[in-house]
């Protein structure tokens, strides 16, 4: 028996959320972010393209409110850029605070982007899109919970 023999052959050597954080379509989406997030015109852009998707259905109603925390985040994002930015600056501040931002505007930039890992007219195309959004909104939680919606009281 060789050393090879005893692994199995279903083993990935990388997690998906890997491939898809190294993948060419989120590499585009991250340098991308780093001009979309202090420009208030491209982030409105954005938050239009990303309000005209169909998140309140399966796959991407899994992760609807959160889309629309990221969503309001950006659009206030964009409003204070216009009329505050020395509060923005102040705002950003704290460490991976604006690291955390770039990564919200990159993960809804790759939503948008059709021909990703798994390209978004394929069936199942959203599935890699509702992984990463996942991890990115896990990840920048500090920053969208003011902008999610408290649930109905009972």
């Amino acid at each position: 028996m060789n050393e090879q023999s005893w692994k199995p052959l279903f083993r990935i050597p990388k997690s998906t959320i890997t491939k898809v954080l190294h993948s060419p379509a989120f590499i585009h989406s991250r340098e991308r972010a780093g001009s979309v997030v202090d420009d208030a015109a491209a982030l409105r852009a954005l938050v239009e393209v990303v309000e005209g998707l169909d998140y309140a259905n399966p796959p991407l109603s899994t992760i609807a409110d959160r889309v629309a925390a990221a969503v309001r985040f950006l659009a206030a994002r964009a409003d204070r850029l216009e009329t505050d930015t020395e509060a923005l600056a102040e705002a950003t501040a704290t460490p991976g605070s604006a690291a955390r931002e770039r990564l919200v505007v990159a993960a809804l930039d790759y939503l948008v982007t059709p021909v990703d890992l798994v390209p978004d007219f394929r069936p199942g195309g959203y599935v890699d899109d509702v992984l990463l959004l996942s991890w990115v909104f896990g990840a920048a939680a500090t920053e969208l919970e003011p902008y999610l919606e408290d649930p109905p009281e009972l």
